[in-house]
């Protein structure tokens, strides 16, 4: 009679050889004479789970442990069948299990590393990789892993060294050229990535993935139609891939595309419903719309946090000691303590705030610090890089740092970290400055505007937030050291009358290009000068809406993104300036100001679309506010008929906007903190 191992032997054969309805039917007789044989329960469990049985095969591995606790074959089939459910918990401890038995098991410490990373414990899950990198030194897959993980991580130098090292070993697999595209590209090597992720695509054509990377990188090489043409391949590869719908939105929103833009972001949001980032990125393309009411846009910033916010919490007590005069901690959230826009506020909050009154803290999420971080963290009390912490971490570190106001300054604008004041980590919560609408989120008490942008009786800003509203203005200017002094009115010496407007092309609304295009159809001699962006589809399309409406094509100056210099120069060109709607520029009407060039604004209904207002009333150029598209068309007919009067306050704008309020930066940071200290003071028990 043949004994077990000679019964295994055969079973195992007709395993080998493909047969496996033979195969289970010979373990299964095996068994039922020698129940405690764990190798044929651990085959078994292998076919059932080729057969799509994996609750069964799982009973086979569990009966396979019962046999022999320590066995290492079973530990790691069952790991897998975890890590296949989604178990990760589970199957990490199957997986030590076995390499505890066996501590050479490539396989096992290959997923344990696995499952470590999808736990997002990054350390633990590196530390495996490292260790199956060293058992086994040819694995390219293995070094795929550890550079993922030293990607996220932060470590670029590294990941592009275990990327090189990957790509070494298997040259033709286009994963390993995608992989270090992506860790060059981080490492702002962006030349080679394009060379690297090219490659990949070169092996495998319709690669979603790398040819998203590729828009990626190019767009940092500022050619935005390459990018879309990538984007666009993406979503043809793989009609799901979310990412990539939402990179083909952002691009169109940046050719001034906004409704095709909104589309994209849609799908996008459709494939992965909680994708914070896309959602945020898509309220922000709402703003641009003409084509939606204040009220619709507030709908949809209540739905982002309905979906992603929480349950709103109690508001934080107020600290004791109760001291109603005590010094105040602020914190200031923001990711853009960088060279940005908005850098130019930062520095003046920074600067001007009462140190008797106030204590500062930065909470920084600025993913590539530059000189002007550097520069904004000496003017800060204390400094708070946030990248890469969770958004329960950042939380706990204003709660330690006893914050009595937190202040967002991003809003739903790119990195932001709205999630963290969803926690409430401070007992009052303000939004401020860098994005003209509400958060949408409970959570944030106050979003603080002026009187004039959000009046008391009129149109209202749908908003979740109470309007904190300052005395004067909601933000100021800081003028830039490097303009220019402005030059003499064009129009003087000159029959055209040049109109322009450098503000995003994503600005430019439907409504907004029919209402300027009407002014070059009803004003003879008008020109207007636009800020098309990085994209030549972009500048064609808008060309295409002019001369389609009967405009002559030299009438219509398209310009690309500007450095700094050209940017104020070019203001030197303009007799007047437009404002967009029904998003209105704010920093850059302020630069037109400052070159001495009145600013045209249409009346809107809520913030986002008032801005303009505002600063032409503080500004003493009320003869400069419309109250419809239409009367800014006669607006412009008047204005180009009082040339000198409009020579005459260009001469003396820089002069009026340096005296005004806008850029009173101690007279506004003393409002500023007034109005922290009567917020704070309402929240001190009675």
């Amino acid at each position: 009679m043949p004994d077990v191992e000679q019964l295994f032997a055969v079973a195992a054969g007709r395993h080998q050889a493909g047969d496996r309805d033979a195969a289970e039917r010979m373990y299964r007789e095996l068994l039922t004479q020698f129940p405690q044989h764990a190798a044929s329960w651990c085959n078994l469990g292998v076919l059932l789970v080729q057969a799509g049985q994996p609750d069964a095969a799982a009973e086979c591995y569990v009966r396979a442990l019962a046999v022999v606790p320590n066995h290492p074959d079973a530990h790691f089939n069952l790991g897998n069948l975890y890590r296949r459910a989604g178990r990760f918990p589970e199957a990490v401890a199957e997986f030590r299990a076995c390499l505890a038995a066996r501590s050479s098991h490539s396989g096992a410490l290959f997923n344990l590393g696995l499952c470590l990373s999808a736990l997002e414990d990054l350390p633990a899950a590196t530390a495996c990789f490292r260790e199956a990198v060293r058992l086994e030194p040819q694995n390219a897959d293995a070094y795929l892993r550890l550079g993922d993980c030293l990607l996220r991580g932060g470590k670029l130098i590294e990941a592009i060294t275990t990327f090189r090292a990957a790509v070494e070993r298997k040259p033709s697999d286009p994963r390993t050229h995608y992989n270090l595209g992506l860790a060059l590209a981080n490492a702002g090597q962006t030349l080679p990535a394009q060379e690297s992720l090219t490659h990949a695509l070169h092996l495998k054509p319709d690669y979603a993935e790398a040819h998203n990377a590729l828009g990626l990188t190019l767009e940092t090489l500022h050619r935005k139609d390459d990018a879309f043409f990538h984007y666009q391949q993406a979503v043809q590869c793989r009609p799901d891939f979310a990412d990539a719908w939402s990179n083909l939105g952002t691009n169109l929103g940046e050719q001034g595309r906004s409704e095709e833009s909104i589309s994209c972001l849609r799908h996008s949001l459709s494939i992965r419903p909680n994708a914070v980032p896309v959602h945020s990125n898509l309220l922000l393309q709402l703003n641009y719309s003409s084509q939606l009411t204040p009220e619709q846009v507030f709908a949809e910033h209540r739905a982002w946090a309905e979906r992603h916010a929480g349950p709103t919490p109690e508001p934080l007590p107020i600290p004791t000691p109760h001291d109603a005069q005590r010094r105040l901690r602020v914190g200031y959230l923001s990711a853009d303590y960088r060279a940005h826009t908005v850098s130019g506020f930062l520095e003046l909050l920074l600067t001007h705030h009462d140190r008797g009154q106030v204590e500062l803290f930065a909470y920084a999420n600025v993913l590539r610090p530059d000189e002007t971080t550097e520069q904004l963290r000496k003017l800060a009390d204390q400094w708070r890089p946030i990248v890469g912490m969770s958004d329960a971490a950042v939380a706990e570190q204003i709660r330690e740092d006893r914050i009595d106001i937190l202040v967002d300054l991003g809003g739903h604008t790119a990195s932001n970290r709205l999630l963290v004041l969803a926690r409430r980590p401070a007992p009052v919560q303000a939004t401020l400055f860098g994005y003209p609408n509400t958060t949408g989120m409970p959570a944030v008490d106050f979003r603080i505007t002026d009187p004039i942008s959000d009046p008391v009786s009129g149109p209202v800003t749908p908003s979740c937030e109470t309007p904190l509203r300052l005395p004067e203005v909601a933000w100021v200017y800081r003028p830039p050291d490097s303009a220019p002094a402005p030059g003499p009115l064009p129009a003087l010496s000159q029959r055209v009358f040049t109109l322009g407007c450098l503000n995003n092309a994503a600005k430019l609304s439907d409504a907004c290009l029919t209402s300027w295009i009407e002014i070059l159809r009803a004003v003879p001699g008008t020109r207007l000068v636009l800020l098309a962006g990085q994209a030549q589809m972009g500048a064609k399309r808008l060309l295409e809406r002019v001369t389609q409406a009967g405009v002559l094509r030299d009438r219509v100056e398209l310009l690309p993104r500007l450095p700094p210099e050209q940017y104020f120069a070019r203001h030197q060109q303009f007799d007047l300036y437009l404002d967009p709607f029904p998003y209105n520029g704010g920093v850059t009407t302020c630069d037109a100001l400052w070159m001495g060039v009145p600013v045209l604004t249409v009346r809107g209904t809520s913030y986002v679309s008032r801005q303009g207002v505002g600063l032409m009333t503080r500004i003493g150029l009320p003869g400069c506010i419309a109250e419809s598209p239409a009367q800014l068309v006669g607006m412009v007919q008047e204005w180009s008929h009082r040339r000198p009067e409009l020579a005459e306050i260009r001469r003396e704008l820089r002069g009026r906007m340096a005296a005004s309020v806008i850029c009173d930066a101690p007279r506004y940071l003393r409002h500023l903190e007034s109005a922290y200290r009567q917020v704070w003071q309402e929240r001190l028990p009675r």
